[in-house]
């Protein structure tokens, strides 16, 4: 196993080995992977949040449009291939 450890030499920047060079390509991948979980989930909400004030907005005289604003609003991903890799960022959607 190679060592993880960052080797400097006296005047460049320092060199790192390929298992180095995999993790942090694995931390950068979570951390995309985690930010576009958050923003999901705030799209989400605004979505729900736009459809309750439309329910508000609707005439008593009508039925509203979203009598569950929280329907249809979200995906599973179970199914791809990636997914076991990023699951235990992806179950912060459920």
């Amino acid at each position: 196993m190679k060592s993880q450890k960052a080797i400097r030499s006296g005047y460049s920047e320092p060199m790192y080995d390929d298992c180095t060079l995999e993790l942090i390509e694995q931390q950068e991948t979570e951390e995309l992977i985690a930010a576009l979980v958050e923003y999901c989930k705030d799209l989400e909400k605004q979505v729900v949040d736009l459809r309750c004030r439309v329910n508000r907005l609707t005439p008593s005289n009508k039925r509203e449009p979203f009598p569950d604003p929280q329907s249809d609003l979200y995906e599973v991903f179970h199914h791809h291939a990636a997914y076991p890799k990023f699951k235990g960022i992806l179950k912060q959607l459920d």
